[in-house]
């Protein structure tokens, strides 16, 4: 297998994965990536996502949510909240702080970011909102097809164990 083959089969393994990540993974150099990269972007193998310091991978034609889902997926945080609440299917902020052991200010930014992005839906209630996934069936779909070890892992009731 070739070095184009081996950057493009992980990014279509792990959707929304970081540059640097494929480069930890690949072990293939800044420069000989970047080369690999512009050549698949330039098939239309791949596309590319970018913010300030953040280029984000993904498989040619994936869905502009399903690529937003993925990339929180990518991201330690945000895959536990998500994972929890496919579990619990309804927590509040102190629920899931407990359980992501992050501060209660890390917590909020994350859920706020996840409610932004439509992705987590918040009951304004007494004492505390609840959240829920918005769509738990689409999540659970993207799981099996990119992340399957999250979704089995959920499915023996380890969410517990989850090291990301």
């Amino acid at each position: 297998m070739d070095r184009r083959e081996i950057v493009l089969e992980i990014i279509e393994k792990n959707p929304g994965i970081r540059f640097n990540e494929i480069m930890r993974i690949s072990n293939i150099r800044n420069g000989t990536l970047s080369h690999y990269v512009k050549k698949l972007v330039e098939e239309k193998s791949i596309e590319l996502e970018r913010a300030p310091r953040v280029t984000r991978l993904y498989p040619a034609g994936i869905q502009e949510k399903e690529a937003k889902i993925c990339k929180y997926l990518t991201m330690d945080s945000q895959k536990k909240i998500i994972l929890f609440l496919l579990k619990k299917k309804t927590a509040t902020s102190q629920e899931i702080r407990e359980f992501i052991e992050k501060s209660p200010s890390v917590v909020s930014v994350n859920i706020n970011e996840l409610f932004r992005e439509k992705i987590v839906e918040k009951k304004y209630d007494i004492p505390s909102n609840k959240y829920s996934l918005k769509n738990p069936e689409q999540i659970k779909g993207i799981l099996g097809e990119y992340y399957p070890e999250s979704l089995t892992k959920l499915s023996e009731n380890t969410i517990e164990m989850l090291d990301f």
